[in-house]
This record gives structure tokens, C-alpha cells and sequence, in this order.
């Protein structure tokens, strides 16, 4: 059998998408590891199920690259907004549907944006003896941890954002981790330890909203706020309910890199 997809990314956070599967959900999980290996696969940090809605433009369904499904993915989300909009699936203005709840996507000048959930399970200051620095949570669609650090370029990304995704506090679900550098011309690095996909990816939208979070409320940094990720610049806009943010709309560099079929096992 041979599954037409297409390759999408945000911010070089890549991903595959298949638009109207006849297979189901639970068999795609299984397909996710073989669609998203980057050697015998096609290569993707997750898969993007486009399906039918009766209410919404369309639903979107997210697996990681080891088939873990999450509830939502920002940039997967601003690429399926663009890729939707692109092949007349969807008009400018749109709403879908995901595990996450109803979303806003927004297409102006050939750009998407598209809306999050409001931030929620603020923890500000968590201190877990295994690290020598604190912690900040959030649920922002998913869950992350964000850690503020003095040098981002030489900060082991990938072993300490393993320790922070597999640790005892946030089991069973687990963690994403955000490491964040505010350098000395107010401009903003970020590197993320994603979950589901276990190691740094380019970038990451639900962490870029993460981050902005934390650091409006530890900093007082106001919206919209741009973030520099490795594969590219993420921004996050947001308006205040009290101290939260609310209305929240992501935005971001996002392509339609290729189409193609792929033989399935």
C-alpha cells in the first residue's frame, strides 16, 4: 500500500502530514517510529493526521516520532494550518479541533498563526535536589519545564533535558524541558528537550508559549515576545486574565517542503 503525505515544517521542527487516512489512529501509532525514522523513514520529529470534522474546518490528530500521542503541537499546528489552507482544505480564517480543544488558525500574506490553550498548572520555583537550579512549569497544550541559564550554546541540552523529561516528579506523563538564555540586548534563546521525540529539537511552539509564560510572570516581559530557536524565530502574542495569559496566538517561519507516496511495510 503506498500512503501519500507531505513534509511540513515550523521553525525546522519537521513533521509528516496525511491528509484523510482510511487507516485508523491505533494503526498510525504503530506507523509513526517506521514514517518518522530519518534513515529508512521519511524523516520527521512527529505525524499529523488531518481528519474529517462535522463541526470544525478539520481535526488534527498528533503523534511523537516514537508514536506517543500528544494532546497538541504548536508548530505541527502552524504547518497544518498553512498546508490546509494550501491545498484548499481550509480557508484563511479556520478552526480545528484537537486533543487539546478548539483552535484558531489565521493565514495573512501566505503566514500562519494559530491559537493555544490558555496556560495553566503555573508552578514557578520548583527545587528538586538533583539540580542545582530551579524549575518552572507549565501546561501549555503539553506539559514543560522551564530553566533559565547563563550560557545556552554550552548547556547539555540533551542530558539534562532527559533527566528533567524522565524524572520522578512528572511521572506517569512525563515533561518537555526549555532552556532559556536572555542576553544582554533583551533578545531571547531557546533550546528544547522535546518528550515523545527524546532528544533537541529545532524548535517548539508549546514551549515557545511555555517560556513566554514564565517569563512574563518571573521578568514582567510583555507580549509579543520573539524567541530564536536553532531552526529559526518562534513569536508568541497574548493578552492578561489577571496575571495569565489568555488568547494566545503563535507565529512563526513555516513551509511546505515536499509531497510524495511512500511504500507502507
Amino acid at each position: 500500500m503506498k500512503l501519500p503525505f507531505a513534509k511540513v515544517h515550523g521553525a525546522g521542527n519537521d513533521f509528516v502530514v496525511v491528509k484523510y487516512p482510511e487507516l485508523s489512529d491505533e494503526e498510525f501509532a504503530k506507523l509513526a517510529p517506521i514514517l518518522c525514522d530519518r534513515r529508512k523513514g521519511i524523516g520527521a520529529d512527529g505525524l499529523l493526521l488531518v481528519r474529517r470534522d462535522p463541526e470544525h474546518d478539520f481535526r488534527m490528530v498528533y503523534f511523537n516520532a516514537d508514536g506517543s500521542r500528544a494532546s497538541f503541537c504548536g508548530n505541527g499546528a502552524r504547518s497544518l494550518v498553512l498546508y490546509t489552507w494550501k491545498e484548499g482544505m481550509a480557508p484563511a480564517e479556520m478552526t480545528f479541533v484537537s486533543d487539546a480543544g478548539v483552535h484558531k488558525g489565521l493565514v495573512v500574506d501566505g503566514k500562519p498563526s494559530v491559537s493555544l490553550p490558555d496556560p495553566k498548572d503555573i508552578k514557578l520555583n520548583l527545587t528538586l535536589h538533583e539540580f542545582d537550579f530551579p524549575l518552572h512549569f507549565v501546561e501549555s497544550g503539553v506539559p514543560h519545564v522551564v530553566v533559565l541559564v547563563e550560557n545556552l550554546v554550552s548547556f547539555d541540552v540533551d542530558g539534562v533535558g532527559r533527566s528533567i523529561r524522565n524524572h520522578p516528579k512528572f511521572i506517569p506523563a512525563g515533561t518537555n524541558a526549555d532552556f532559556v538564555q536572555i542576553h544582554p540586548d533583551n533578545s531571547i534563546s531557546v533550546r528544547t528537550y522535546e518528550r515523545g521525540v527524546e532528544r533537541e529539537t529545532l524548535a517548539c511552539g508549546t514551549g515557545a508559549v511555555a517560556v513566554a509564560t514564565i517569563l512574563h510572570r518571573l521578568k514582567g516581559i510583555q507580549p509579543p515576545i520573539e524567541f530564536n530557536f536553532p531552526g529559526g524565530t518562534l513569536r508568541v502574542s497574548f493578552e492578561l486574565k489577571g496575571s495569565i495569559p489568555t488568547n494566545v496566538m503563535l507565529g512563526g517561519q513555516t513551509a511546505v517542503v515536499f509531497k510524495g507516496e511512500i511504500e507502507l511495510p
